[in-house]
Order: C-alpha cells, then structure tokens, then sequence
C-alpha cells in the first residue's frame, strides 16, 4: 500500500476519533473536534510528537500541541507520584496508542502493522513530507492538531 491510496477526509475523521479517544482513555481530557467555520487556534511553539509508520503504509503520525497541554497531561497522569524523570514519556506514549488505533480502524483488525519508536521533533520545522490528513481539535481549552504526512522509508 501506499498513501496514494488514503482517503484524505476518511482519514481525518478517523484520526480525531482515535485523538479524542484515546486522550479521554489515557489523560481524562476531553477532545471536541474544531467546528468549520470557527478560527483555528494557532499553536504557540508547538511541541511535535511524532511516529513513523513503516507498515501497513510508509508515514508519519504527529500530535501537535502546546507544552502547556504535555504539562496537564503529566500533572495528570503522575499526580502524588514521585517524580521519575519518564513523566516526558506521557505524550509518546498517547501518540503510540493513537498511532496503534488509527491504523487498525483504517485498515481493519488484523492489519500487520510496524510502528518506529515516537519521538519529540525539536529540531523540525514541520516541512517534512506533504500533508496527507489532519485533523484540529480543543483539549478543553488547548488546540490540539493530529497530522498525517507521507513519508518514504525503505526497509
């Protein structure tokens, strides 16, 4: 397969259930879709998590968000714990689940699927591979983008 063959609004829609899914599952937070129409909130040095995908489709899965909204995450998810230093591990591991979720609800139960490990972009300026789908989102008051771009690997 190749992502010439991704539905593009398909894809969205299935990328910002898994998003909101996963998120109230994972973090307690709630994930509404942005409405057509209303202004997208611009991510301020937005954090980019991201995940490459080698099978069932060679791309990358990203959650845009603002490190306030990590932050919320983290104060959620180890509140009363003793600091471990893994607390950055929350965000990559949401984009795991998310990433796991996504393909199996495009691609249906039973898919092969190779995922690399997720990781932070610090040093990205997002002009990587052209923009297959994404989908923007309010995390209760925090813009939350997930975006789906091609990328070739070879393997």
């Amino acid at each position: 397969m190749n992502e010439a063959k991704i539905d593009a609004t398909r894809a969205a829609a299935i990328l910002m259930e898994t998003i909101a899914s996963t998120f109230a599952d994972i973090a307690f937070i709630d994930v509404a879709p942005s409405r057509p129409g209303d202004p997208e909130k611009a991510i301020v040095a937005p954090l980019r998590a991201a995940i490459d995908v080698l099978k069932p489709v060679s791309c990358r899965i990203e959650i845009q968000c603002p490190a306030t909204l990590k932050q919320r995450i983290e104060a959620t998810l180890f509140q009363g714990e003793v600091r471990s230093g893994n607390e950055e591990d929350a965000l990559l591991e949401i984009l795991n689940v998310t990433a796991g979720v996504f393909l199996t609800s495009y691609y249906g139960p039973g898919t092969d699927v190779k995922l690399e490990l997720p990781q932070y972009l610090f040093l990205s300026d997002g002009s990587e591979g052209e923009i297959l789908a994404q989908a923007a989102g309010d995390a209760e008051g925090e813009p939350l983008r997930a975006v789906l771009r091609s990328i070739r690997y070879r393997y």
